[in-house]
């Protein structure tokens, strides 16, 4: 019986043992792994962060022809060229533009809002519908000596109808509509939440050397670290930079 109860005894530690070790498995598993999650979310936001930082510049660059290392001013500056052009289809080319109580000269390349679109907005997939204009046209088929039926688009087949030496004549005039998909892209606000970044909570910064070169660094610049759980560490040697439009990671 004592022997027995020995046994019991036992065979209940290893048990608990057992559990607690599992446990510990468990945590030293899973915390790391959750801890290399959070690094790599993090890196990848400030990645796009940083990228986005230096689009503005190319965009800034493009109206002025000159990089700002002030990245706020700069965020702002191409937001209210963008507003204008949403306003005036026709704010192209050299044109001038009032920022802070100052009127500055500067040149919008003709497509310049949709680089601006394609660069900061998210874009999805949607439906169209649109009114088309058809004419129906009768022409002479010189080949066969007969009167060929032919449908115009109003807009696409202009060049055919309104030919002085087109010898067909428009009989009937239809419309019709036309659902497509088409690539939209939602409005994007440069604010300054863009300027921050999301590990440490300070700004990025830039640097114009001499010959015009733009840097941009992050302030995770010497890596950081942070304690996580007593025993582990939250540790990243540094976000990178982007110099002249290089990127210091791959």
């Amino acid at each position: 019986m004592e022997e027995q109860a020995y046994n019991e005894k036992w065979s209940f530690v290893v048990k608990w043992i057992t559990v607690i070790l599992l446990v510990v498995l468990f945590f030293v598993i899973v915390i790391p792994w959750s801890i290399w999650n959070e690094e790599k979310y993090y890196q990848d936001l400030c990645h796009w962060k940083m990228t986005n930082l230096w689009h503005a510049q190319r965009l800034y660059h493009d109206l002025r022809k000159e990089y700002n290392p002030n990245l706020r001013e700069t965020l702002q500056f191409i937001d209210q060229v963008r507003d204008s052009v949403l306003a005036d289809s026709m704010y192209v080319r050299e044109q001038r533009i009032n920022f802070n109580n100052e009127w500055i000269k500067i040149f919008v390349p003709p497509y310049w809002h949709e680089d601006f679109d394609t660069s900061f907005a998210n874009s999805y997939s949607a439906q169209d519908t649109s009114e088309e204009i058809i004419y129906t046209a009768l022409v002479p088929n010189d080949q066969t000596g007969l009167i060929d039926t032919m449908y115009l688009n109003r807009i696409r087949d202009r060049w055919m109808y309104t030919d002085t030496l087109w010898d067909g004549r428009i009989i009937d005039t239809s419309v019709e509509m036309r659902i497509e998909r088409v690539m939209k892209y939602d409005r994007y606000n440069l604010v300054d939440s863009l300027l921050i970044c999301p590990l440490v909570k300070e700004m990025y910064t830039a640097t114009l050397s001499e010959d015009s070169l733009l840097t941009i660094y992050c302030p995770t610049r010497g890596g950081v670290e942070f304690r996580r759980y007593y025993f582990f560490a939250f540790s990243d040697t540094g976000h990178g930079h982007i110099q002249d439009g290089n990127r210091s990671w791959q």
